[in-house]
């Protein structure tokens, strides 16, 4: 007669996976090896950049717990998504701890986010022009000092709404000469408003490398801090977001799970790992940037990118206090 299986506690559970004192952030040099049967997420080559990612990234933001994304990695993502403004910098310095010694492996992504109040006739004057660049240049070595590397990826201006921010003479010049310099990779921005008409014209310039947009299976989100709702149309960012890859323009989705559960059919139970799969299967999404904070998260999302049935090797639960994924 088979045995029950017994359940493992957390204290357990951490002392079987040589974490040690995990949830205080002490590593060691190594991935965690966490999954039993392992399988690894397909990598795509993000548009022209010719940087391979795999086709789902992990998205640092909602957590500050050095295991939890150590174990992300420990699935074969390759792929994370941080920013400078995550946790005042923090989070970028908790992702350049964990990564530090296989960063050669990893893709990085982080973002800048230039805020100013001057009004958009006065965009233009030598003042704001000065303001801009040294907000990017300020912003650039900190993420790299953070990050403890000497280069990011894919770097962002994060949370892109208008089109004289994107076109910007002084944004377009720094990203091209940190290009130059070696110091980035691919330039991009990120987008959860008027996506449709930023997206229009990038198709057209083909400026940048890499686009990073709001688009999940309910065609609205809910913003995780302050709870807004918002929605967009749909079939129009699909338009764009089909012509941007077609333009070779590297297209990775966020707020994915922001729409809800999704189920694949109707009788089928809806969960936020399906959510994620719906995005996945779209041929023109190279990557999705998905926010995980605990393992449950880490599993559920991975198995959809998988189509496996890749387990934990211990029972893990939620350590309290976390993040659930109701809340992306």
């Amino acid at each position: 007669m088979k045995k029950p299986q017994r359940k493992i506690s957390r204290k357990g559970f951490i002392k079987k996976s040589s974490i040690g004192v995990m949830g205080a952030g002490i590593l060691a040099n190594k991935p965690l090896m966490l999954w039993a049967n392992k399988k690894v997420p397909e990598k795509r080559i993000l548009g022209r950049t010719g940087i391979e990612v795999t086709s789902i990234g992990f998205g640092a933001s909602r957590t500050q717990v050095h295991g939890i994304t150590r174990a992300a990695l420990d699935t074969g993502i390759n792929f994370i998504d941080t920013g400078r403004s995550y946790a005042n910098g923090q989070n970028e310095v908790m992702v350049g701890e964990v990564i530090k010694h296989i960063r050669k492996d990893l893709i990085i992504q982080s973002k800048v986010k230039i805020r100013l109040s001057e009004q958009k006739n006065n965009l233009h004057t030598s003042e704001v022009k000065k303001k801009i660049h040294d907000i990017m240049e300020k912003s650039l070595n900190e993420s790299l000092a953070a990050l403890q590397t000497d280069y990011i990826d894919i770097w962002l201006l994060h949370g892109a709404e208008t089109l004289d921010m994107i076109n910007h003479k002084t944004i377009l010049d720094f990203f091209s000469r940190a290009k130059k310099e070696g110091r980035i990779r691919a330039c991009g921005f990120s987008t959860h408003h008027n996506q449709v008409e930023l997206l229009k014209s990038v198709n057209g310039s083909k400026f940048y490398d890499v686009i990073m947009a709001t688009y999940n299976h309910a065609g609205m989100f809910v913003h995780s801090n302050s709870g807004h709702k918002s929605e967009y149309d749909q079939k129009a960012l699909e338009s764009e977001l089909q012509t941007a890859h077609k333009n070779g323009i590297g297209v990775i989705a966020m707020k994915t799970c922001s729409g809800g559960p999704c189920s694949s059919q109707g009788n089928e139970e809806a969960n936020f790992g399906k959510a994620v799969k719906w995005v996945l299967e779209k041929p023109y999404i190279d990557s999705a940037a998905v926010a995980m904070a605990n393992f449950d998260e880490i599993q559920e999302n991975t198995r959809m990118s998988l189509n496996s049935q890749a387990l934990f090797s211990y029972p893990v639960r939620q350590i309290k206090g976390m993040r659930s994924q109701g809340k992306p």
